[in-house]
């Protein structure tokens, strides 16, 4: 599959996930379908990073900013990027719910720091981590 129609679908399907994360959090497979679809951005995200880096055109390194940047002018090395942003995203929208599931923070709280996790990643972290300690009055993660 090419990385221009491995990008689409990693796109649309990466809804599937959060979607169960947002409005089935305690569903019996969202956990599963969540975390393995994490893994399967990873595996992609190695399989195309391997490609790239074995194939005739490699450009750049990862020792200096101007090398780093050439590595991104490929299409694998940028969805390679792309998959890795979806699935850390991912698996930090999951360990929300499940913390929150834990504590016994209400979803209806954890809601907005599940979408700003799905659309921007570390200012959603960061809400639910707000969140988190209004209703723990603790800082510790356990």
């Amino acid at each position: 599959m090419s990385a221009d129609n491995f990008y689409w679908y990693a796109s649309i399907l990466i809804f599937i996930p959060w979607f169960l994360i947002i409005l089935a959090p305690n569903g019996r497979y969202t956990e599963l379908v969540a975390f393995a679809a994490a893994v399967i951005l990873l595996v992609a995200a190695a399989v195309f990073t391997f490609l790239y880096l074995t194939g005739p055109n490699v450009e750049g390194g990862f020792f200096s900013l101007e090398g780093f940047k050439n590595l991104f002018r490929s299409k694998e090395m940028l969805l390679t990027g792309w998959l890795n942003y979806l699935s850390f995203c991912l698996l930090v929208g999951l360990w929300q719910s499940h913390d929150a599931r834990n504590l016994q923070i209400g979803h209806i709280f954890v809601i907005p720091g599940l979408l700003l996790t799905m659309l921007t990643g570390p200012s959603g972290l960061l809400l639910y981590l707000l969140v988190r300690f209004l209703k723990t009055r603790k800082w510790d993660i356990k």
